[in-house]
């Protein structure tokens, strides 16, 4: 009896397991399932919201859950999606990385979405400054889309990233294909715009006065027929600055007022005024005006760079104009500008070091989960920091001592040529006392002129020796040896060269003023007509050097327009000599 009890207990627990066992079962699969689809959901209402309100589309993905809770395939489609909203709304790709290698290693066999994850993946290279990388990247990407023509959006991504990435990296023939092809794929006046600008922009770097304006033109007329007044803005303003680089000072400021009057109340960019201020300065007929833009730069920026560049100019007319404690104010805030500026550089760098290690740890967190060399990562990191920081100290301190060596030097220089001016002057009063003795003591005569020769001697050696030493200093500044390190270009292209910017052209002409005073003050005397320019070549050919070098100084990659300028100088001093 006792044994058939026990044997029906057993009986009736074994039925309970089993109908729990199912319950679970049941009720897992059902969350599962119901998971799967708020996960899908999701997914659907981000596609949804992505393309204008991308903000929302971000968020939404971000709530979604733990990426352990999703397959390999709503991991892959995730990782795109979040990389699409975080792009559109301007924010940085580093927290994409490992998701997106993730999507590459997925779509290893579905070519049209691994283009998507290529142009993302080349995107936050690019952003990391890893640029062999994005090229690559972005070249696969675009070889995948030749198969998928309807593709057009995506193609014309690429293309922009990849022509952007050529561009500032020199690679300008290869920029400018890109940007043509880009231009193609472009369907809404707003796209067109956007490539005719960044066409403009090559045609420009290349000196290529005549297809710039034109070019920007025609993204003018793109922008107008948009009926968007911040893009023709944008669009009058970039023709302004094109016309001040190419010293058409009238058309530049033309376009500089009306860009003006087309940004919207309020949203007028700081750069703006400080570009029309700049304008004004450089035209000299109205400071006042000059001044009042340039201030409102100043109030209206958040980007220091160009505050820095505004108060820079302020200095230049308080200076101009005799106001010498104003101008002096001026300059200690723009030095205070340029030290915040080095410290906010560095700190940038080193935060992109540190998002680029954290995302290498993630990945190995991802792949091997090993705490100890996780620690030992960090701790080397953290000494290679340490190490850039001390790198830098020691450079900018090394800078410094390199600059008060030239300072010194130049004083000291300055000095001796200023002795050397006195001996000149005094030899000079004494020929002419003896050439008045000469013709009043005729007796004297022969050993007066020995005298006179052997004066005259001596001013020629210290004129010698004036410009030996006036060459040397020039050589000691940091513009000489960039200007040397042009003329060694070694490059197939002529048109590839690199020039001097008109920042150093400008570094190039304080230091060669400040060298050659004495020889400019001469040359000015003689010969008033000269310009600025003409003086400055004079200065370069009196440093001995070599044409194509002045040309690079000048901003041109042949010696063709120096020589028709050496042509005019020589016409001018044969006219006034006259």
């Amino acid at each position: 009896m006792l044994s058939l009890c026990h044997m029906q207990t057993n009986k009736k627990t074994k039925l309970v397991v089993k109908i729990c066992s199912i319950l679970f079962l049941g009720t897992f699969l059902f969350c599962t399932c119901s998971s799967r689809e708020r996960t899908e959901t999701s997914f659907l209402q981000a596609e949804s919201l992505l393309e204008e309100h991308p903000d929302s589309a971000l968020q939404l993905l971000q709530t979604l859950p733990a990426l352990q809770e999703l397959s390999h395939k709503e991991s892959a489609r995730y990782a795109l999606l979040l990389a699409r909203a975080t792009d559109k709304c301007e924010k940085s790709l580093l927290p994409c990385d490992s998701l997106l290698n993730l999507a590459l290693n997925y779509y290893d066999n579905d070519e049209k979405e691994r283009a998507v994850a290529l142009l993302y993946k080349g995107r936050l290279e690019i952003e990391i400054n890893s640029t062999k990388e994005a090229i690559a990247h972005l070249q696969e990407a675009l070889t995948i889309l030749k198969n998928y023509p309807k593709e057009i959006e995506i193609k014309r991504h690429t293309l922009s990233s990849l022509g952007n990435t050529y561009y500032r990296t020199s690679f300008f023939e290869e920029a400018i294909k890109a940007y043509q092809e880009l231009y193609k794929y472009c369907i809404t006046d707003k796209d067109k715009y956007i490539a005719l600008n960044d066409i403009s922009s090559y045609y420009c770097m290349t000196d290529n006065k005549d297809s710039t304006i034109t070019t920007q033109h025609k993204a003018l007329e793109y922008a107008i027929a948009s009926k968007d007044s911040s893009m023709i803005a944008i669009s009058k303003l970039n023709l302004s600055v094109y016309y001040d680089e190419f010293e058409e000072l009238d058309s530049a400021l033309y376009h500089a007022y009306s860009a003006l009057q087309w940004f919207p109340s309020g949203k007028v960019p700081g750069n703006l005024y400080g570009h029309l201020g700049t304008l004004l300065f450089e035209k000299g007929d109205n400071p006042d005006s000059a001044i009042y833009y340039l201030n409102k730069n100043i109030e209206n920026t958040t980007d220091i760079t160009g505050k820095a560049a505004a108060l820079l100019s302020l200095y230049d007319i308080e200076k101009e104009q005799g106001n010498y404690k104003a101008a002096s104010a001026y300059l200690e805030e723009h030095v205070e500008i340029l030290d915040s500026m080095y410290s906010t550089e560095q700190y940038s760098e080193l935060q992109q070091l540190i998002n680029k290690y954290n995302i290498k740890i993630h990945i190995r967190e991802e792949q091997i989960k090993e705490q100890h060399r996780l620690q030992l990562i960090i701790t080397l990191f953290i000494f290679c920091c340490l190490l850039i920081i001390l790198f830098y100290q020691y450079h900018i301190n090394k800078r410094k001592r390199i600059q008060l060596i030239y300072q010194q030097n130049l004083k000291q220089t300055q000095y001796k040529l200023s002795s050397m001016q006195t001996i000149i002057e005094d030899n000079q009063s004494i020929i002419s006392l003896l050439q008045e003795e000469q013709r009043n003591l005729k007796q004297d005569q022969a050993n007066k002129i020995d005298e006179i020769q052997e004066r005259e001697s001596t001013i020629e050696r210290l004129r010698q020796e004036k410009h030996e030493l006036r060459n040397w200093l020039f050589t000691q500044s940091d513009i000489y040896k960039r200007i040397i390190a042009l003329s060694k270009q070694e490059v197939s292209d002529k048109k590839a060269m690199k020039v001097l910017t008109n920042a150093e052209l400008k570094k190039l002409q304080k230091i060669i003023f400040e060298i050659y005073a004495d020889y400019i003050s001469y040359l000015q005397k003689k010969y008033p007509k000269l310009t600025e320019e003409d003086i400055l070549y004079l200065c370069l050919n009196e440093a001995k050097l070599q044409p194509l070098t002045i040309a690079l100084c000048f901003g041109y990659n042949n010696t063709h327009p120096i020589n028709q300028r050496k042509l005019r100088i020589k016409e001018r001093m044969k006219d006034e000599e006259m």
